[in-house]
């Protein structure tokens, strides 16, 4: 585009001064000359000044060129707002020039240098439109089937260079919600009602990401992948992605209690975070394309999700996360080596902002941390202390009972309950 805006610079420049004049001429000739021709057309050009043989141009002339020069080169970067103020700047100050100057005899009339002001800010403005309609339709080709909030929307529109549409690295929170045990509710219902218990599922999830200002990537059979910090980027796609996992176990406990009036079966969903690095943008072949996320932070919070399972907690997420969020309360579940992934993951559960938690949580989060620490150190009956304390009053016990389990496992010396089951 700068060098669009130059050259019609130029041009103007080189028609005011008027080294290029250029006459049109035609009509019809109705074949009364020699030739017979019904048409005449003639293009004429000429030049009037010749720069070489000039005087000098004065201060006017060149104060001029170079407000209009420095607009030429501004434009292109700008957004249509700040355009059109430049562009209303540079034509009030060369009109103050030819003010304040009006001794001094204009090479290039004042109508003819605001006429190009005008018409150097409609190319741009023409070009910058056409550029932006380009950049939507690649942007919903890409997006496809995914969901975007309105004000990210919004944002894109606003500032379309902060997508990334030809792939990036970038820092996001990828986000996976899967519905646990699905098969078995599949057997269950008739295959309509089937479809309209998963909707209910999508919704709820759906509605609670776009409110935490996600996007949803992809419903994959009875799970949801959603991002935080592309395609717009974000500062808080951390704590807006921990927000969300809190929200979504509340509104399925809300969808549940729907589900029961109804007859339907109860629905448990595993939720598993993570934080890090990808590569965002375009990804697949000339027959289908996706705008996606693609890193190791989206196997790590798709593995997590199914973690879920084994410590019987709903949210799972990774230690990249945890330690983001320092105004978050997580507690430490385990330190797991996840599948594909050779570093291990400290997993934590969220319980919430730090203002927000009462003091009874608190202090079962203390105890937690206590048991976890002595369990470290090796302190098995202080550690084992602790976890029956917290398997009995917090919760949830099966989490407990594998730290248990597990004390059993590595002292060699079997709980009191767990003797008298081999004794009976």
């Amino acid at each position: 585009m700068t060098l669009l805006l130059l050259a019609t610079l130029l041009v103007l420049v080189c028609t005011g001064l008027g080294i290029l004049r250029v006459s049109i001429d035609g009509g019809w000739t109705h074949g009364d000359d020699a030739s017979g021709r019904l048409f005449e057309f003639t293009l004429r050009a000429a030049s009037l000044f010749d720069p070489l043989a000039a005087e000098p141009f004065g201060q006017l002339f060149w104060i001029g060129r170079a407000l209009a020069l420095v607009l030429a080169l501004a434009l292109p970067w700008m957004t249509v707002l700040p355009g059109a103020l430049a562009a209303a700047l540079a034509a009030a100050g060369i009109t103050l020039l030819h003010v304040r100057m009006s001794d001094a005899a204009p090479l290039i009339p004042l109508e003819f240098e605001l006429l190009g002001i005008g018409l150097l800010t409609a190319i741009w403005a023409l070009v910058t439109w056409t550029r932006e309609l380009h950049d939507r339709q690649r942007f919903s080709r890409l997006l496809g089937g995914q969901y975007v909030p309105p004000e990210l929307a919004a944002a894109f529109t606003r500032h379309p260079e902060t997508m990334g549409l030809s792939g990036e690295a970038r820092q996001v929170s990828v986000l996976f919600c899967d519905v646990v045990g699905f098969s078995a509710v599949s057997e269950q219902l008739a295959p309509r009602e089937v479809a309209d218990w998963l909707n209910g599922f999508f919704e709820c999830v759906s509605r609670v990401v776009v409110r935490h200002r996600g996007t949803i990537d992809k419903l994959m059979g009875d799970s949801v992948m959603a991002v935080w910090g592309a395609p717009a980027r974000s500062r808080t796609h951390a704590f807006d992605a921990v927000r969300a996992a809190i929200d979504m176990e509340r509104e399925l406990q809300s969808l549940n209690a729907e589900y029961r009036q109804r007859g339907l079966p109860e629905l448990t969903a595993g939720i598993g975070l993570s934080t890090g690095e990808v590569n965002v943008g375009p990804l697949g072949s000339e027959y289908r394309m996706d705008y996606t996320v693609v890193g190791d932070s989206v196997n790590v919070a798709q593995r997590l999700e199914k973690l879920t399972r084994n410590y019987g907690v709903p949210i799972i997420v990774a230690d990249s996360t945890a330690d983001a969020l320092p105004d978050v309360l997580f507690r430490e579940i385990d330190t797991a080596v996840v599948k594909g992934r050779s570093t291990p993951v400290t997993l934590y559960a969220p319980i919430g902002l730090r203002d927000e938690v009462d003091e009874e949580t608190v202090s079962l989060l203390h105890t937690h941390r206590a048991a976890m620490e002595a369990g470290k150190r090796g302190e098995w009956a202080l550690a084992r202390q602790g976890f029956e304390q917290l398997r009995d009053r917090w919760g949830p016990p099966r989490m407990y009972e594998l730290y248990l389990h597990g004390i059993d496992q590595v002292s060699g010396e079997p709980d009191e309950r767990a003797a008298s089951a081999q004794r009976g």
